[in-house]
């Protein structure tokens, strides 16, 4: 027990969610990752089992993307790429600072291309507006409107109810942990 290891009484309700941790780990063990990386080793003289955390994270980060999908289509948005267009817009109007296209998409890691469709939708969505800008007649300030207002504030609330669904099978150090650990290969990554 957890509880027990570090010298206090087990709570109430400590030894339900040992449980539950324990009920929700042995679902994962079994599953197409083990699957693969067992017949892998099998196959090809490797470990292939040093690789499991990737495969673990890539399998994570895939499911997390595609419900963060389902969100924005469920708020009438084509996919997360437009939140994150319509969140970024939302952040700078809050802070009072004016953004064109071109910094939205170069803080989202994104062509133009991809952002002027991104942009037009949001803009026929009646989202956003594009608002001249004053000493560049190519550029536009964008501008969002109290439609992609609320529009933001719903999604962003149901994206935060997502990942706090997801993130419950981990205890508040399980998650502190974790976190450092995403930050340490994002540093060595990213």
């Amino acid at each position: 027990m957890r509880a027990a290891a570090i010298g206090r009484r087990p709570a109430d309700g400590d030894q339900d969610r040992e449980s539950e941790m324990a009920e929700a780990a042995g679902r994962i063990i079994d599953d197409g990752i083990d699957w693969r990386l067992g017949n892998w080793g099998q196959a090809a003289p490797d470990d292939y089992r040093r690789i499991e955390a990737a495969a673990r994270l890539e399998q994570l980060a895939g499911v997390l993307s595609d419900e963060m999908d389902r969100v924005a289509d469920e708020e009438g948005l084509i996919n997360q790429g437009d939140y994150k267009v319509l969140s970024t817009v939302r952040l700078a109007e809050h802070r009072g600072e004016p953004i064109t296209a071109i910094e939205v998409a170069r803080r989202l890691e994104m062509t133009a291309a991809t952002m002027v469709n991104r942009i037009d939708r949001l803009e026929a969505l009646g989202y956003v507006q594009r608002n001249p800008h004053p000493l560049d007649r190519r550029a536009a300030y964008l501008g969002i409107t109290p439609e992609g207002i609320a529009c933001a504030e719903r999604t962003v609330r149901r994206r935060t109810e997502v990942r706090e669904r997801y993130l419950s099978a981990l205890t508040i150090r399980e998650r502190q942990s974790f976190t450092r650990l995403l930050r340490k290969l994002a540093a060595a990554w990213i």
